[in-house]
């Protein structure tokens, strides 16, 4: 077997015939748990025959090898260079034959903020290795390949630790979650359904969320309830692993599945239809229509990676960022108000002629765009005027106006206004920020020049943007674009029910 290791942030991890498992979640092999740029489950690293393979778990800002994107599944050499995310830097290193270097250790390594529980153990002993399910899917990172018994990382929870340690065992059951299904949000006590083979060694099924146990059973039927209500700091936006971990007649833990990666939503928010019928309703009193629930953070992250989608690009985005959520959460407030789409209606071929026509640009940016800012309310508000909120000084000063034929931007058709904006927009894109819309939609109001200088006090790596981004005003314009947005396509998810989603006004054939 060849003998190879990773190196990262003055360390080094050796390889061995086990899986290892690299990503955020603190319970891979490898954990970068202080870069959100990094899946929480990013790839795998497996040997098959003399060579190791590279898998990228469908991760959310991708995997390079010497700078080349990986699809899928790629077989490493020594001194390949593997970046994940754009910002997790990792180097294959082979080891000579006759090298005095040899793995020491069976720990998860830890990279970032905070540190996972550490267990030495003899270099010589084999890793219980996780098995591949059929058609490529693969474990999680429930195993921590490495010699010896391997450790399950330390998680932390109310105050509470809990130590799961994976040793060889004789017992040969093997257990799946069946229900839940990976991707599930649990919104309501749900049944976990678990089916075992070869269960006559098992003494004890413990149920774990973020490697925490909450639930366990000593014989058949292996059921237990799963509460979103016993998990209320779990609506966060974030997938979380539901495992499972056998008990054998002798007390030894071992697990033979990948987790189950769920969602929470886990608000308990009485309605007003509730409400109502706590009490008597009185015959004078006026009847207020029913409220509609905003969108949980959870259904706001997955309606903004949809809404990004649209746009070239959009899913190298990393907007998973909790504080982000919940500022676009709490803006869209002000955009779930009804006409929206019959204004927009009205200004669609001149918007759609200004920015896809004539700039090339993504057709949904000047329909977002002009929500975001105006509502689709062209009147002045202040100094500034139209559909995008510009002044007439700033267009003069740019040229944006070149096109306007002595028209101008408060002109009641907005055809002046929509040329200069997407005129402007194609300056910001594909000029100032190189393709990269949204920080073009944070810059809105500077001048090429000044978002060049703004852009220079950024990062390298700015697939976070809610990190990248630590000014307020373009932090605002960033989540102002998305709340309108999600919005805009999503009316009926904000009790709008007569509007229409925006994107049918740019799906035409120009």
């Amino acid at each position: 077997m060849p003998e190879a290791k990773l190196k990262f942030d003055d360390r080094e991890f050796f390889l061995g015939s086990g899986l290892v498992t690299i990503g955020r979640a603190t319970d891979n092999s490898i954990s970068f748990a202080g870069d959100s740029n990094v899946s929480r489950y990013h790839v795998e690293i497996e040997l098959r025959g003399e060579e190791f393979c590279l898998i990228d778990l469908n991760s959310s800002n991708g995997t390079t090898v010497n700078g080349a994107p990986v699809k899928g599944e790629i077989y490493l050499a020594d001194g390949d260079e593997i970046l994940l995310g754009g910002s997790a830097s990792l180097t294959l290193e082979y080891v000579k034959e006759g090298s005095a270097e040899a793995p020491a250790t069976a720990v998860p390594a830890t990279s970032g903020d905070e540190t996972a529980a550490e267990e030495t153990a003899p270099g010589d002993e084999s890793p219980q290795a996780a098995e591949t399910e059929a058609g490529g899917s693969s474990s999680k990172g429930l195993f921590l390949a490495a010699g010896g018994f391997l450790a399950l990382s330390l998680v932390l929870g109310a105050g509470a630790t809990a130590f799961y340690f994976l040793r060889d065992t004789s017992c040969n059951a093997r257990a799946v979650i069946i229900s839940p299904e990976p991707g599930d949000t649990i919104s309501k006590p749900t049944e976990i359904e678990v089916e075992i083979e070869n269960s006559e060694c098992v003494s004890r099924v413990a149920f774990t969320v973020d490697g925490f146990e909450f639930a366990s059973v000593t014989g058949s039927p292996y059921t237990v309830e799963l509460n979103p209500a016993d998990f209320a700091d779990l609506a966060d936006g974030f997938d979380h692993p539901l495992g499972i971990v056998l008990e054998d007649e002798k007390g030894v833990k071992f697990t033979t599945s990948p987790p189950v990666l769920l969602a929470f939503e886990t608000r308990a928010v009485k309605r007003d239809e509730d409400v109502a019928q706590d009490r008597p309703a009185q015959a004078d009193e006026p009847q207020r229509p029913a409220k509609t629930l905003g969108p949980s953070l959870v259904e706001v992250h997955d309606l903004s990676r949809k809404l990004l989608a649209q746009f070239k690009g959009g899913d190298r985005y990393n907007i998973s960022n909790r504080q982000l959520l919940q500022e676009v959460q709490r803006k869209t407030a002000d955009y779930a108000q009804p006409g929206y789409s019959a204004k927009a209606s009205q200004f669609k071929d001149v918007i759609n002629v200004a920015f896809v026509r004539e700039q090339n640009l993504d057709a949904p940016l000047g329909f977002f765009l002009a929500m975001s800012r105006s509502r689709f309310d062209p009147a002045r508000q202040g100094t500034e005027e139209g559909l995008w909120r510009m002044s007439p000084e700033f267009v003069k000063a740019n040229a944006y106006d070149g096109l306007c034929g002595g028209q101008t931007i408060a002109d009641p058709k907005q055809d002046c206004a929509a040329l200069a904006a997407g005129l402007y927009m194609k300056s910001m894109v594909l000029g100032a920020f190189e393709g990269d819309v949204l920080l073009a939609v944070a810059a809105f109001g500077k001048s090429p020049q000044e978002a060049g200088e703004w852009k220079a006090t950024l990062p390298q790596n700015r697939t976070d943007l809610w990190n990248a981004i630590k000014t307020p005003a373009e932090r605002e314009q960033l989540v102002r674009f998305l709340a309108a947005g999600i919005v805009a396509e999503n009316p009926q998810r904000f009790g709008l029910a007569n509007e229409r989603p925006l994107s049918e006004l740019y799906r035409i054939a120009m």
